[in-house]
């Protein structure tokens, strides 16, 4: 179950994100958000670390908190973990499910998503598209026991947004491995390019708060148009 702290913290995130902050436009004080969300100080305090802690606001003693100016249009954010859906929020996103199947771990997979041989789990392949272009080419593997079900209708618009909205699972870090690599005819048709054109790939094993990996994937970005946006704080 959410706690107070980071319902709050959900909530003003959510207002960031939807553009209802200007970038270094002073945040309201804690006295403020306390009348908003009828909690404690300690509570909003707690909601505001948190916040700070993901980049998006920063302190400045005797002022008060402000919004960091912590995206740029059509960027995706390396350090962040809620799905392309939400971080290219205002652009239109679509999805073609080029494959999507239950099957059983092997060896490999099963050292990969920390799980045993055997177990079940859903493979998705999907091109995801940005205002009608072909963005990025997505292999990824989710673990039944973590999500115990997943459809094309799922699939095609937002699976984190139903992890975290539907299924209340909390997503808690991500190791991600950054590089290039040359794209083969068939990557490069699906994302409109050459075979031999270049491609941004990352590879994402991502766990629960729990520390249960439920999430492993290989993404490899269309070199026209992708944008990493690294926040260092």
């Amino acid at each position: 179950m959410t706690v107070k702290y980071q319902m709050v913290a959900s909530v003003l995130e959510h207002d960031i994100l939807q553009g209802k902050f200007q970038a270094n436009e002073k945040l309201p004080t804690e006295e403020e958000l306390m009348r908003k969300f009828q909690v404690s100080r300690n509570t909003i305090r707690r909601a505001l670390n948190i916040l700070a802690d993901q980049g998006y606001v920063y302190q400045v003693q005797g002022s008060g908190l402000f919004l960091r100016e912590f995206s740029r249009p059509g960027c995706i954010t390396i350090r962040k973990m809620q799905g392309l859906t939400k971080e290219l929020a205002g652009h239109d996103m679509s999805s073609q499910i080029i494959d999507l199947s239950l099957i059983k771990a092997n060896e490999e997979l099963a050292k990969k998503m920390r799980c045993a041989p055997g177990d079940s789990l859903y493979f998705i392949k999907r091109l995801r598209f940005v205002n009608g272009e072909p963005l990025v080419l997505e292999e990824a593997y989710y673990n039944k026991k973590a999500v115990p079900y997943l459809n094309a209708e799922i699939a095609q618009t937002s699976i984190y947004r139903y992890i975290t909205d539907d299924l209340k699972l909390k997503v808690g870090f991500a190791d991600k491995l950054i590089y290039c690599d040359k794209l083969s005819k068939e990557d490069g048709d699906y994302l409109k390019l050459i075979e031999g054109d270049p491609a941004l790939i990352i590879e994402n094993t991502v766990f629960l708060n729990t520390g249960v990996v439920f999430n492993v994937s290989l993404e490899k970005y269309n070199y026209s148009s992708a944008k990493l946006l690294a926040l260092t704080f």
